[in-house]
């Protein structure tokens, strides 16, 4: 049983990706690119079996999957009526298009009618998906459970309102952090913030409930440095942890720094962290040896940390994000 399914990752890191998802299993087979980021995969299995296989894996690159059981013409969109939709089961509808395409009132007249059918629309938070991807005249359309797309979002993007108080687009991508594993942390923890200035993810920390150490040589956002949870030392890293024999519950480094380095410097910090205690930092990727230098990099922190998420979210850009914890 040969299925066809539409996979998303980050155009930069089409390639990387492609192959990370081709070394799973001999029996997936490529079709070709439909646009920057997004291609056709051939499956000889169900989609359930596929998407549990990628969540078995924890691929780092692909974010997002919906099966393409019907490919048409794009003249041929109408309602979908003939979608098998669970009336028990709240939908939404998500197009991404080509540029050349405008897909808002298709995926109005698919809500409506459905809706018109006694469905319940949740945009938000959705239980099953009607995905569609439109390229070069074709139309690429699936219904699916929410959690085998990977991503309850069109694409996997996450996307986030800018707001007056927003002080950096970097706060998204620690946001996407810890909306793709939740950490419970007491009322009394503390936060090292490596690099912190002008201070997106001291922010973040703020929000989740911390007290943070932001530590940076540049200046930090006026607002936070009247935040009585806020401790800034303004110098660079390797100054404060002379100075400071402070304990901490999560350190994070989001510090452009080649993997070694990080990697090296995240490792010495063990024993300032607490038992059970989280690491966030960011991989900074070049263009070369990308996928050696990142298993290296794993290589050293998985002897100090156990590591429980490495994933490129959306906010990422020539970056992936790790998540560790100290055992």
């Amino acid at each position: 049983m040969n299925n066809k399914i539409i996979f998303s990752c980050q155009a930069d890191f089409h390639g990387i990706s492609l192959q990370e998802i081709l070394n799973v299993d001999s029996s997936i087979k490529f079709i070709k690119w439909i646009d920057a980021g997004v291609g056709l995969l051939e499956y000889n299995g169900l989609f359930a079996e596929f998407s549990a296989l990628m969540k078995e894996k924890r691929l780092i690159f692909l974010r997002h999957i919906f099966p393409a059981e019907y490919i048409i013409p794009y003249s041929d969109i109408g309602e979908l009526k003939f979608l098998p939709l669970d009336k028990t089961k709240n939908f939404s509808v998500q197009i991404r298009a080509a540029k050349e395409y405008d897909s808002l009132e298709i995926k109005k007249n698919i809500s409506d009618y459905f809706k018109s059918e006694g469905f319940i629309e949740d945009k938000r938070y959705p239980e099953q998906i009607i995905s569609i991807y439109i390229a070069k005249d074709s139309a690429y359309i699936g219904l699916s459970q929410a959690e085998e797309n990977l991503s309850i979002w069109s694409g996997g993007m996450r996307l986030y309102a800018t707001r007056e108080d927003t002080i950096s687009r970097a706060e998204f991508k620690l946001m996407e952090a810890f909306e793709a594993y939740p950490i419970r942390f007491r009322k009394d923890s503390i936060a090292l913030d490596l690099g912190a200035a002008p201070g997106g993810w001291t922010k973040v920390l703020l929000e989740k409930g911390l007290k943070v150490v932001a530590v940076d040589s540049v200046q930090l956002s006026p607002v936070l440095l009247a935040n009585e949870n806020v401790e800034f030392y303004n110098g660079r890293a390797y100054e404060y942890l002379k100075e400071s024999n402070k304990m901490f519950d999560l350190i994070v480094n989001d510090m452009s720094m080649n993997i070694k380095l990080s990697t090296g410097l995240m490792c010495s910090l063990k024993k300032r962290l607490r038992d059970k205690g989280y690491i966030i930092m960011t991989f900074k990727l070049s263009r070369d040896d990308r996928l050696n230098k990142i298993n290296e990099g794993l290589s050293l922190l998985g002897k100090e940390f156990e590591i429980v998420l490495v994933k490129q979210f959306y906010h990422n850009r020539s970056e992936i994000t790790v998540i560790l914890q100290k055992l």
